[in-house]
């Protein structure tokens, strides 16, 4: 299947002053609800998967069936890999077929995530695969991995970091967190208008569950471009199952409690595609 640019679509979403939301998906449920809500809003798509997803369904088989739910959809999606650490696993996931990943060291030392870096990158050009790299850490817990504190970004580092891995999308720590915000999220705006000005990589937001409509959209005024959203998706999952009991409490029908769930997730896909201004933008 041919691939979309990663880089491509965010640099027209900059040019544009709007984000592209990436979704972080788990299942057939969650990638068909995703990118219907996408295709119904006729926007573009960032269908993100963890590596705890990757290794419990498989590489081969989890490419095979989300290409599937992309085929036909007559938007722009990309299938990206997030916060992967192991750096084999991100060549396995870039041969078998994903758009984009997301390679992250950035636990290690400066220099020691840049080679890192760098050598994903190397590879995954060769191949029309786009990268995406991180400095600082953000706090909370995402997927396997958590930090009790956050190392934010600094301005110099970032351009460095840049320059030296010629990543296609870069994620820097601004104070945004993973999982659910215990508290206001206090962030650094500054930071995010600096590189943006001064960058042509497109910046990544992480930790978007949880932010205000505020925050969202004066990130994307200052340049976000890419803000990926998955504690929402798994509430809206969840939270999907406990109402339809409540409101079906003898039914058994898993097709019928499929599409009550699928329809709770389009909603919240919905909400965000909209808040980002990505609608009629595909």
């Amino acid at each position: 299947m041919e691939k979309n640019s990663l880089k491509e679509m965010l640099l027209k979403a900059k040019h544009g002053k709007y984000a592209v939301g990436a979704f972080n998906i788990f299942n057939h449920i969650s990638a068909k609800a995703t990118v219907q809500a996408a295709k119904e809003l006729s926007a573009p798509l960032i269908l993100q998967t963890s590596v705890s997803t990757v290794k419990k369904i498989g590489v081969d088989e989890l490419i095979k069936m989300l290409n599937l739910v992309k085929e036909n959809a007559g938007i722009p999606i990309v299938i990206h890999l997030d916060h992967c650490t192991d750096p084999e696993l991100a060549k396995r996931c870039i041969d078998a077929g994903w758009d984009s990943i997301m390679i992250d060291a950035s636990e290690k030392p400066f220099d020691e995530n840049v080679a890192i870096t760098a050598e994903i990158k190397k590879y995954a050009a060769a191949k029309n695969v786009c990268v995406e790299g991180e400095l600082g850490v953000i706090k909370g817990v995402e997927d396997e991995i958590s930090s009790d504190v956050e190392v934010a970004t600094k301005y110099e580092d970032a351009i460095e970091f840049v320059n030296s891995t010629d990543v296609d999308a870069f994620a820097p720590a601004i104070g945004t967190a993973h999982g659910v915000y215990t508290e206001k999220a206090v962030l650094n705006f500054d930071l995010v208008r600096r590189i943006s000005d001064t960058c042509d990589c497109p910046l990544v937001v992480h930790g978007g569950t949880g932010l205000s409509d505020e925050d969202f959209r004066k990130l994307i005024e200052l340049g976000a471009t890419k803000i990926n959203i998955s504690t929402a998706i798994k509430h809206a999952y969840f939270d999907g199952y406990q109402k339809y009991f409540e409101q079906n409490s003898t039914d058994r029908n898993p097709l019928k409690l499929d599409e009550f769930i699928e329809k709770e997730i389009k909603e919240v896909v919905k909400t965000h595609i909209n808040l980002f201004g990505a609608a009629q933008k595909a």
